[in-house]
């Protein structure tokens, strides 16, 4: 409509007048993001029908140039006419999403739908026929990072589609370090991304329930349409359900196979989820441990907060006191994810004492976590969390402030800071601060 408008005020100037107007149109063609390669295809295709613009400009030693620039925005009016109406498929565009104004309104109101649409266009990559997509890298990096990396939107065909299909490995084999394997060799839709965010916060009994759900037919295993129904009921209203989708997606030929006719049983279920909870916890793990088989107490802190508004320096001041424990290793930082997973079940455990009024003690604690888990959290992980939440240093559990924060961690970078950002200076205070109390 920009450009169509912007043509029309250029049918109704003269040549002096036409520098603006230019400008304007340029403007729009870099909303729209165009490569050069693009903008000089069009152009050439309307070179015949823009003649009229060459001999209106002929007399003037730029009329090539306006004749050029004025088809240029011609067709920037004629595709974005169109776009209005049906799929562009001849030129490379940056998608535009199938969300109508009835499913925008439907989103204002479930701020939790808005909100995990809009993470998936940010990290989101890819580009097919219109509709956004991600890659296996795109994933691991919403659910590990606040922000996205700098990146381009690439468009993507049906033969490089298929590529990656075939590339894909199937779940019997099953694996622990499948999405970085496949890192940008993989298109995951945004049903997919759902299903895949929700599966990290669910425990193994979550999951068995869920499979039922999903075999509509109780037949003891899941058909790709099964799956696909619920996806479909699960993401309703928002992206990804326009004619043009991808039928199979890297997700789906990885659990039913390249033509989707593999029959998925409740143990493959079970395993895929659990490698992928393991493969995101790793990478969580190692990159707070630079590497290291062992994470100190203060970069597991930092893991527990980093999507919360609490002040790290108080806690990190209260966990260098402590010196019973200086680091925990994989197994029980997994174990602690794996309560937090449960951690509706915790609160449930925990709600006897807080109804009686008595404060919770590390045994208490550690009672209730193996309630929930059927193994008790290790020593070390308890001093640490205790650490972190005995703000008067009582050696009692501030437990509601545990239960905000972890609900917090549990659905990652999907719920918004509440504080602003620390300033460098800030930033610089704090870190000789936490030197000289070292000392």
């Amino acid at each position: 409509a920009e450009a169509l408008r912007i043509t029309k005020d250029i049918e109704r100037t003269n040549a002096k007048e036409n520098t603006t107007m230019m400008h304007r149109s340029l403007l729009t063609m870099r909303r729209l993001m165009f490569t050069p390669a693009e903008a000089l295809r069009i152009t050439r295709s309307l070179c015949n029908s823009s003649r009229w613009s060459y001999q209106r400009a002929n007399s003037s030693k730029w009329g090539y140039a306006w004749g050029a620039l004025i088809g240029v925005t011609g067709g920037l009016a004629l595709i974005a006419h169109r776009s209005g109406s049906q799929p562009i498929e001849n030129y490379t565009l940056v998608p535009r999403l199938n969300a109508e104004e009835k499913k925008e309104d439907q989103q204002k109101k479930d701020p939790g739908v808005s909100l995990r649409v809009n993470r998936f266009k940010e990290f989101a990559s890819l580009s097919y026929k219109g509709e956004l997509y991600m890659t296996a890298a795109d994933f691991l990096e919403s659910a590990t990072r606040d922000k996205p990396r700098e990146h381009y939107l690439q468009v993507i065909d049906e033969k490089m589609v298929a590529q990656m299909m075939k590339s894909t490995p199937s779940c019997s084999q099953g694996s622990n370090t499948l999405f970085r394997t496949l890192g940008n060799n993989a298109v995951i839709s945004y049903a997919d991304y759902v299903f895949l965010l929700t599966a990290l916060t669910k425990t193994t009994r979550q999951f068995e329930i869920a499979f039922r759900v999903f075999d509509a037919d109780s037949s003891g295993y899941i058909s790709v349409s099964e799956f696909r129904k619920v996806e479909d009921a699960i993401t309703r209203g928002t992206i990804g359900s326009h004619e043009g989708a991808l039928p199979m997606t890297t997700l789906l030929t990885h659990l039913f196979g390249e033509k989707g006719n593999r029959q998925l049983y409740i143990k493959e279920f079970v395993r895929f989820i659990e490698n992928l909870q393991r493969e995101v916890r790793e990478i969580d793990f190692f990159k707070y441990s630079d590497g290291l088989s062992h994470l100190n107490k203060e970069n597991f802190a930092r893991i527990l907060l980093r999507h919360t508004a609490v002040d790290i320096y108080p806690v990190l001041k209260r966990l260098h006191s402590i010196t019973s424990v200086a680091s925990i290793n994989f197994e029980q930082f997994e174990h602690f994810c794996r309560l937090l997973n449960a951690l509706d079940d915790f609160a449930i455990s925990m709600t006897i004492f807080t109804v009686a009024g008595k404060p919770i003690t590390k045994d208490e604690f550690r009672r209730a976590s193996q309630v929930c888990t059927g193994k008790p959290l290790d020593s070390s992980v308890v001093d640490i969390i205790f650490g972190i939440f005995d703000t008067n240093g009582d050696g009692y559990l501030s437990y509601h402030e545990f239960l905000k924060v972890m609900q917090n961690w549990k659905v990652r970078s999907m719920k918004v800071r509440e504080s602003k950002e620390k300033s460098t200076w800030t930033q610089f205070k704090t870190c000789i601060k936490m030197e000289m109390s070292s000392q």
